[in-house]
């Protein structure tokens, strides 16, 4: 098998959130330890968002710096801590990641998972792995 001219890891973790969304325990920690792996046992370049992972934050990351900075031939991991939730509208449920920024009675302010989606289908690299630790991940299609 040919060998990957580059390994990417964006490994974003939300602990604290405003708008009244309750804080999580882990996030920071264990994205912080994640990237360590990646890049000192795997070789991973690593990009580490834990602080105003904002929604306007995660677009710029999905819609220009990713595209921007991968190749046909590079790998990317993504990886998610954080709040998750499922809505229910005349399609049936959908997903969604909550940025920090989000507040919880305007789901406007959350990011589709059918847009991170899209948006990874249509980076110009040769592999894809996303790993969500949130609540209603099954709701990734």
């Amino acid at each position: 098998m040919d060998q990957f001219q580059r390994s990417l890891a964006v490994i974003i973790g939300i602990q604290d959130y405003s708008n009244h969304i309750p804080p999580l325990q882990t996030p920071i920690r264990d994205a912080t330890r994640l990237a360590q792996v990646l890049a000192d046992e795997h070789g991973y370049e690593t990009l580490v968002l834990t602080e105003q992972v904002t929604l306007a934050r995660l677009r710029t990351l999905l819609e220009s710096e990713l595209p921007n900075r991968l190749d046909k031939n590079d790998r990317l991991l993504v990886y998610f801590a954080g709040h998750g939730v499922a809505l229910t509208d005349e399609n049936g449920p959908a997903g969604y990641l909550i940025p920090q920024d989000a507040n919880a009675a305007e789901p406007a302010g959350f990011l589709p998972m059918a847009e991170v989606q899209q948006a990874l289908e249509n980076l110009p690299c040769r592999h894809v792995l996303i790993i969500l630790d949130c609540c209603f991940a099954g709701a990734f299609r």
